[in-house]
């Protein structure tokens, strides 16, 4: 189950249902000792979505394009501060994230196991970004629409023209996290 706000929920593997509730409330007029008799229930009332509609729900964001609960992501960057943060901050996104400083040691991974997102730097040592992408869709084609790319170089037009031609999700650093929020679910957009 996933908390999408307070208080709705999204049921994996279950047409989306919203449950709009209340919390057990005190009774209006408080006693000395708490007793089952001191709170009063307000019945659960369920509302259905249809995630298809034109319209939307009044009040409610409904993200429609994310990844499941427990998907995998692979981690590749160099520094070791950067690539901490990152991949603390997928865990907490429910991502079961599996971290590497090099492109060489990614694509041992790839080799290994397949990945739901991969967020890849450019500028790392022994194997780069761009020659990472490559070899790995040589491998595992559909997983090229899987990259999210990182790089610090805004205006290189080699990284730009390699960006343009795969039709890149791409963050360029600096990057606040609701920018990768984004670009995780440009990635789920396209694989939809």
């Amino acid at each position: 189950m996933r908390r999408l706000a307070p208080p709705l929920y999204l049921l994996e593997g279950a047409p989306l249902l919203l449950i709009w509730f209340e919390a057990v409330r005190p009774s209006p007029e408080p006693k000395p000792k708490r007793r089952v008799a001191d709170f009063h229930y307000v019945p659960m009332a369920a509302t259905t979505v249809d995630l298809d509609a034109k319209g939307t729900v009044p009040g409610i964001e409904i993200p429609l394009h994310t990844f499941r609960l427990g998907q995998r992501a692979l981690l590749l960057e160099d520094r070791d501060d950067f690539r901490q943060a990152l991949s603390d901050y997928l865990v907490s996104r429910s991502f079961h994230v599996t971290s590497v400083p090099s492109g060489v040691e990614g694509l041992k991974e790839v080799m290994n196991d397949r990945f739901d997102l991969i967020l890849c730097d450019m500028m790392m040592p022994q194997l780069g970004g761009e020659y990472f992408y490559w070899a790995v869709t040589r491998v595992r084609p559909a997983a090229g629409q899987r990259f999210i790319f990182f790089t610090g170089h805004k205006n290189n037009p080699k990284l730009n023209a390699f960006f343009d031609r795969v039709k890149a999700t791409v963050l360029f650093k600096p990057f606040r996290l609701d920018a990768l929020d984004e670009a995780i679910r440009e990635v789920a957009r396209k694989l939809s």
